[in-house]
């Protein structure tokens, strides 16, 4: 098995952790979006069903 030393899996951890929040803020930056833009957009008009 390959021996690294603590100092670069401390580098690649904070590497990883890095990476891993940065697309989590970013998939809820993108989620974000899209609901302001649904709330800004003017309701559409859908018929209503009547039974």
């Amino acid at each position: 098995m390959i021996h690294i030393p603590a100092v670069d899996q401390a580098f690649l951890l904070l590497l990883i952790v890095f990476g891993l929040g940065t697309c989590l803020v970013r998939v809820f930056w993108e989620l974000e979006q899209v609901r302001a833009r649904r709330i800004a957009s003017p309701p559409r008009d859908r018929p209503t069903k009547c039974d």
